[in-house]
C-alpha cells in the first residue's frame, strides 16, 4: 500500500472497483485503515443516486461539480472545496441535472468491508 495518492491523477483514470461497476457512482478505492476507509466516488449520470449505508458515517470533500446534494431532509447546491458531513443511516447522495458531474473524495468510518452490501440505493427500494 502506498500512503500518497493524488486526487486529480484518480479521477482522470478512474478505475471503478469491481464492486461499484453497476451502481450509481462509481468508486476507487485509496486507503483501508483498520478504522476508515477513504475512496474517491465520481458519478457523470443525470439524476439521483440517493442512497444509505447504515453501518458507516461518511465524510466527504467535493473535489470537482455543482450539484445539489441531499442529506437527510435538507438539500443544499455544493461545489469545489465544500465538505459534507452525513451520519449513518441517513438517505443522501447527489442529484444530477442534464449534463451535471460530481466527483468527491469519501472517507467512510468504520472500515468499507467491500464484501458486505453495504449500501442501500434509494431506486433498488
Amino acid at each position: 500500500m502506498t500512503y500518497f495518492q493524488n486526487l486529480n491523477q484518480i479521477i482522470a483514470s478512474l478505475e471503478a472497483d469491481g464492486s461499484t461497476k453497476i451502481d450509481p457512482i462509481k468508486r476507487t478505492f485509496v486507503f483501508d485503515g483498520d478504522h476508515l476507509t477513504a475512496n474517491v466516488a465520481v458519478i457523470t449520470d443525470s439524476g439521483n443516486a440517493l442512497h444509505t449505508q447504515n453501518d458507516h458515517d461518511e465524510l466527504l470533500v467535493i473535489v470537482e461539480g455543482d450539484v445539489d446534494f441531499m442529506v437527510g431532509e435538507e438539500t443544499k447546491n455544493i461545489k469545489k472545496g465544500d465538505l459534507v458531513f452525513i451520519p449513518k443511516a441517513t438517505l443522501h447522495g447527489p442529484i444530477l441535472k442534464e449534463g451535471q458531474s460530481f466527483a468527491a473524495l469519501s472517507v467512510f468510518a468504520p472500515h468499507f468491508d467491500r464484501t458486505k452490501n453495504n449500501i442501500q440505493w434509494d431506486k433498488d427500494s
